[in-house]
């Protein structure tokens, strides 16, 4: 009988650290981790998508309007939406870092904090290392959000901004929100990389998005003939994905598209009447 009292005994200490240990989870670090992330996140999506749409939009738009690839230019709503559904986006990634954070902590994570470590050179190396995992990554997941069986429930948000904007970059729903924060951890799962080198992968990558989704072509002409610059997305070759809600799937690189047969045939004869405007004096498509 007094096995069992003490068996009960240290059951109920097991049970109650437990509890206290919870309670410490959401009374202290639930909270901080929130914040660190909401203000990383907030941070990053507002250098990304307001220094696009001030840079590209307000200031250098006079320079610009002859690569405005469609007209007209989305009106006020489709950009409240935006703005709505990118504050759910990062809802959603700040309650991910929550969890992130933790593991972290736990060392399951390949991501570093002393240079040395790995040294110089693997730390500039792991970011266009890091960039060709995120295209790969995101060819075959956006690809597969395309799929008849998932595209409501995933990628029809994102593609309400028919004729795109700074701020359709984050434009998601939850599902493809849980999707495009995923990348992250998958990676430090399998490569080791520092704080600060992540972090400028991170600012790369909202960059990027945003200006993919600026409507106006920012490449010089002759880009997709380059035997060098024809390899990456141009503006116009995510623009088309957006107007025709299919086709030229990738993120930095063509490769995978014209690899998968899943670049528009007409996309360098687009791209180049684009470039051409202010010679030829060629009139925006409409939308």
């Amino acid at each position: 009988m007094p096995r069992l009292f003490l068996s009960g005994g240290v059951q109920d200490k097991r049970t109650e650290h437990k509890m206290d240990a919870i309670l410490n989870w959401l009374i202290n670090d639930v909270p901080a981790n929130a914040l660190a992330g909401l203000q990383f996140e907030a941070t990053r999506y507002a250098t990304g998508t307001l220094g696009v749409f001030f840079g590209i939009w307000i200031f250098l738009e006079p320079l610009l309007k002859s690569r405005k690839i469609r007209k007209p230019t989305p009106r006020r709503r489709q950009i409240q939406m935006e703005l709505f559904n990118s504050f759910k986006t990062i809802c959603v990634f700040v309650a991910l870092d929550i969890a992130i954070f933790d593991v972290a902590q736990a060392g399951v994570f390949k991501k570093y904090d002393d240079i040395a470590e790995y040294g110089q050179l693997w730390y500039w190396l792991s970011i266009p290392v890091a960039i060709l995992l995120h295209d790969t990554y995101f060819y075959w997941a956006h690809r597969a959000m395309h799929h008849p069986k998932l595209f409501k429930t995933f990628h029809l948000t994102h593609h309400r901004s028919h004729n795109p904007t700074p701020f359709t970059a984050y434009s998601f729903a939850v599902g493809e929100a849980v999707v495009m924060y995923a990348f992250v951890p998958l990676m430090m799962l399998i490569m080791p990389i520092h704080g600060s080198a992540l972090v400028i992968v991170l600012l790369i990558m909202i960059f990027k998005n945003a200006l993919g989704h600026c409507g106006y072509e920012l490449f010089p002409r002759g880009t997709t003939h380059h035997p060098i610059l024809k390899h990456m997305t141009t503006i116009t070759h995510h623009d088309m994905h957006h107007e025709r809600a299919n086709g030229n799937y990738g993120f930095y690189f063509t490769w995978w598209d014209k690899l998968m047969g899943t670049e528009h045939p007409d996309y360098e004869a687009r791209f180049d009447a684009v470039t051409a405007r202010r010679s030829r004096k060629i009139a925006p498509q409409t939308a």
